[in-house]
């Protein structure tokens, strides 16, 4: 008995000792397993969160080994300028009618180009320099900077030698002491500081070396210059490789600096970039290492102080960055190239997060040398430029916007219809048209289904309009001047599109802008009036009394003298203000005047070669800049007439030539839509404006521009009024 106890006990003990063997190995395969489904999903989510960032890449042979780029208006079109390697040479590519890169030009250096770099300031050293332009500063063999530009012929010119350092390996051009002039700094990683040429204005440089204080004896592995204060100076960003330091130098404005503000890093640094990347208006810094694989962010607050944000684990050592907006929603993207595997890695940022995500590795199997982001007209998001000097050519990384592909639905209106706007009390219930002849529309529906009409309303206003203007209440108001009568009309629709009643007002002059809110029984309305003898601009203020056919004037005055070349005007919703933005030839003037007392007071903003939107409509504190390549919404930031003062808001990059049909609409005190369509792509864009900086929502394509656009915040519909074919197409977002 107790043999077989014994014997029993050790087969069960043999089983058990099997059983358990059996179990490890199949937790183990189970385990390999799960590791691999988990490696499948992070690999697919990655795949998934790269595929749409770009969708195409565009080659262009360069016929020889290109280095250091960088891209500028150097002799008309935006284009990019590169160092050739195996020439004493600069290869230039502009973008054509594909939005691909072709070259365009080929000059010839007298020495060996070693680095580049460019300033949108003019530097003043040649006669036959094309103002507006930009010029190349290209550090060369043996130990000098060169100034390329272009006369007004387009012919290349080279002038203003400058010494530097002998071991200097970058060149950077900075106005340095805020004089106007761009000053040329010189650094390496084995030059002892930086070396300045001063520029002093006459086509020559005056050399101040060794730098006085403490730019005059740390070794730089890379150095940017940016306003990190906030005092309008520029200041350094610089990677001190042998110490293993960010450091912060903050201008004096005079040429020199203070002493650094110091972080210490883990490895030695490569390479940093410095962009607003949260979208907060103040600049941010990026650093990358040379053997360490990690990218450290340092966020600024505006007034010189930074800390850590994140730190990003890469597959391989970073070496050069291009930062830009590469998706196209209103947020810095990060591209980091390492030159030891010739990857181009990519970081997109995640607003809800706040910290940036890894998406995928570009153009795997190739070796690049250097990176760039790039512009072309369709302007809303950045290309990726990348030059391979083993192949000879250059690849543009084509961004992939996403543009919806819903047709919308129809809803027929008048033949030649130049006008449409939505409105009622849930901002859905009226849809407004109207011809330039004069003809109007009101289209009732229930709200639910805003694209189906219940009733219509059809008038002839007074005469030939010039311009129509929709009241946001519980009963549409549409305000209307004209260009061949001196009058206002406000018509009031009727419920559930009843009778029309018109309200009419002399006025002394046609009135060039015009303004309106509507609040409890009244609409109150402003019309600036053209100048009079002494230079001012005369003003008349209205108030229209609902359910009396009568206006209530007020006339007022601002003293503002000098040609308007563009105008409008606004009214606050308290009813307390109005405002006037003016532009002269490099002015945006705004105007301040209180309707109670009439007390006025006048900011001025430089902004040569601009342009404004006339955003005029319902009292927005928004202005629509639209400059040479930016797109900035300026804010009024003071409500006290005796003092006010207004600040930029967003500003994004985009083509002058692109932009039709920009319409700003808000959603609440703080918050507003931004729409417009940009011909280039044939597509209309919905940003939302907030927090200081514009986030992408949607894109529509269209066959052709819309004649006009109308947006309902609270119905979240947006409106396209196709003209040609008399429809509204209304679509959801």
């Amino acid at each position: 008995m107790v043999g077989k106890r014994g014997q029993q006990r050790g087969v069960t003990l043999e089983t058990m000792n099997y059983i358990a063997g059996v179990n490890e190995i199949k937790f183990v395969k189970r385990l390999l397993l799960a590791l691999l489904i988990v490696a499948a999903f992070t690999e697919s989510s990655r795949e998934q969160a790269y595929t749409p960032v770009f969708k195409s890449v565009e080659i262009q042979p360069t016929i020889a080994p290109l280095g250091e780029m960088v891209e500028g208006d150097f002799f008309g079109p935006k284009c990019i300028a590169a160092i050739c390697k195996s020439e004493k040479a600069i290869y230039f590519f502009v973008p054509d009618s594909l939005e691909n890169l072709v070259l365009k030009n080929v000059v010839i250096l007298p020495d060996t180009p070693i680095a580049i770099s460019s300033g949108k300031v003019v530097v003043v050293d040649s006669v036959g320099h094309k103002e507006g332009f930009a010029k190349l500063a290209v550090l060369m063999k043996p130990n000098y900077v060169a100034l390329v530009s272009f006369d007004s012929a387009g012919q290349p010119e080279i002038s203003a030698k400058a010494t530097v350092d002998p071991y200097c390996t970058s060149v950077r051009a900075s106005d340095m002491e805020t004089s106007g002039k761009l000053d040329l700094v010189g650094f390496g990683k084995f030059s002892l500081g930086v070396s300045i040429e001063k520029n002093l204005g006459n086509g020559s440089f005056k050399s101040v070396q060794p730098m006085p204080g403490p730019l005059g004896n740390v070794p730089f592995s890379d150095i940017a210059f940016t306003d990190f204060n906030g005092d309008l100076v520029p200041d350094i960003a610089a990677l001190d490789w042998v110490n293993r330091k960010l450091l912060i130098f903050y201008g004096r404005g005079d040429g020199t600096f203070t002493q650094p503000v110091s972080f210490q890093l883990k490895a030695e640094p490569s390479a940093l970039s410095v962009a607003d990347l949260n979208g907060n208006g103040y600049p941010d810094i990026v650093v990358g290492y040379t053997r360490l694989q990690q990218i450290d962010i340092f966020e600024g607050d505006g007034f010189g102080r930074f800390f850590l944000r994140q730190s990003i684990k890469t597959a391989a050592p970073v070496s050069k960055f291009a930062i830009a907006d590469f998706t196209g929603d209103g947020t810095m993207d990060i591209a980091a190239l390492s030159r030891s595997t010739g990857e181009i890695m990519l970081y997109t940022y995640d607003p809800i997060s706040r910290r940036f995500r890894y998406s995928g590795v570009l153009g795997a199997g190739v070796s690049y040398d250097n990176i760039l982001p790039f512009y072309f007209r369709n302007r809303i998001r950045a290309d990726l430029v990348a030059s391979s000097a083993s192949q000879e050519c250059i690849k543009v990384f084509k961004s992939a916007m996403p543009f919806d592909s819903y047709k919308g639905r129809l809803a027929p209106v008048g033949a030649n219809a130049t006008y449409v706007a939505v409105c009622g009390k849930d901002s859905s219930n009226y849809l407004v048209t109207a011809t330039s002849s004069g003809r109007m529309s009101a289209k009732y529906s229930t709200g639910l289904r805003p694209f189906d009409a219940v009733s219509s309303v059809d008038w002839e206003s007074g005469g030939t309009l010039r311009r129509a203007m929709a009241l946001s209440d519980s009963l549409p108001y549409i305000l209307t001047s004209y260009t061949d009568a001196d009058m206002l009309s406000l018509y009031e629709v009727g419920r559930k599109g009843g009778a029309v009643t018109e309200m009419r007002v002399e006025t002394a002059f046609p009135p060039f802008a015009m303004a309106a809110e509507a609040e409890a029984d009244s609409a109150s309305i402003a019309a600036a009036y053209r100048f009079t003898p002494d230079g001012s601009v005369a003003i008349s203020y209205f108030t229209a009394i609902r359910g009396k056919d009568e206006f209530l004037e007020h006339d007022y005055s601002v003293n503002d003298t000098g040609r308007y070349l563009a105008s409008a005007l606004t009214i606050t919703p308290s009813l307390e203000f109005l405002r006037i933005w003016k532009l002269s030839a490099d002015t945006i003037r705004l105007a301040c005047t209180s309707l109670k007392s009439n007390g006025t007071s006048i900011v001025n903003l430089p902004a040569q070669g601009a342009r404004f939107f006339d955003n005029s409509g319902r009292g927005f504190p928004l202005l629509a800049v639209q400059g040479k390549d930016t797109l900035t919404l300026y804010s009024l930031v003071s409500g006290s007439v005796s003092g006010f003062s207004i600040t930029g808001l967003a500003s994004a990059p985009f083509d002058s030539t692109d932009f039709g049909s920009l319409e700003l609409t808000p959603q609440s005190d703080s918050t507003y839509y931004l729409t417009f369509v940009n011909r280039t792509s044939k597509a209309v864009f919905l940003y939302l404006v907030a927090n200081g900086r514009m986030q992408f929502i949607k894109a529509w394509r269209v066959s052709e521009d819309p004649a006009g656009i109308a947006l309902s915040p609270e119905m979240k519909t947006i409106y396209f009024l196709n003209r040609a074919q008399a429809y509204v197409s209304v679509h959801f977002f």
